[in-house]
């Protein structure tokens, strides 16, 4: 009920440290209508909680929840600044272009990670981005991919096959500190 008021209201809703609030699958797959969750909170990490949530992100997709990722630091002491952001790509540095942006889902979330260009054609996702050491593919199926460098090098760019039974394709890019970068996902019955 609060989620809809909100929503009714203009707000972008989002989904808050699974761990740190004690909830579970049963908890979360309750929860209707937001615009993302939180795939990342680096406050409640330092805190001992294991809050990258990629898994929860699965759970929810693949439960028919059509949302976002987001990333943050939840910075309630100066240790915790800079460990998560969400990147916004927005026409203007101006309220409603970052609003807009991030009601469209034209942002990733990320502990480090850049993502430079990310895209799709012909079938294909393709992703530039800061040097890693592995990037993945994940879909709403047990298709997976993942391409990992060579020891001791680096690589910067990837594409994968995209099929219609993907139900949904999103990317992680990992560093060479086992930092992540998160892509939305991206829901294959509106990519074909």
């Amino acid at each position: 009920e609060c989620i809809d008021r909100v929503k009714k209201a203009g707000f972008f809703v989002t989904y808050n440290h699974p761990n740190w609030s004690l909830e579970n699958y049963n908890d979360y797959m309750g929860y209707n209508h937001m615009n993302a969750m939180e795939v990342f909170n680096n406050e409640c990490v330092l805190l001992g909680y294991c809050e990258y949530n990629e898994k929860e992100y699965d759970d929810m997709l693949r439960g028919g929840k059509r949302i976002y990722c987001i990333a943050t630091d939840d910075c309630h002491r100066e240790e915790a600044c800079g460990g998560g952001f969400t990147m916004i790509k927005a026409e203007k540095l101006e309220y409603r272009a970052i609003t807009s942006a991030l009601v469209a889902g034209n942002f990733y979330a990320s502990q480090g990670p850049q993502i430079h260009n990310l895209w799709f054609e012909d079938g294909k996702i393709h992703i530039d981005c800061s040097d890693a050491e592995s990037i993945a593919l994940h879909t709403g199926t047990r298709r997976a991919k993942l391409l990992k460098a060579d020891a001791g090098e680096f690589i910067s760019s990837a594409d994968f096959d995209v099929e219609l039974e993907d139900i949904y394709v999103r990317i992680t890019v990992t560093d060479a500190n086992g930092k992540h970068a998160n892509t939305n996902a991206y829901f294959t019955d509106e990519l074909f």
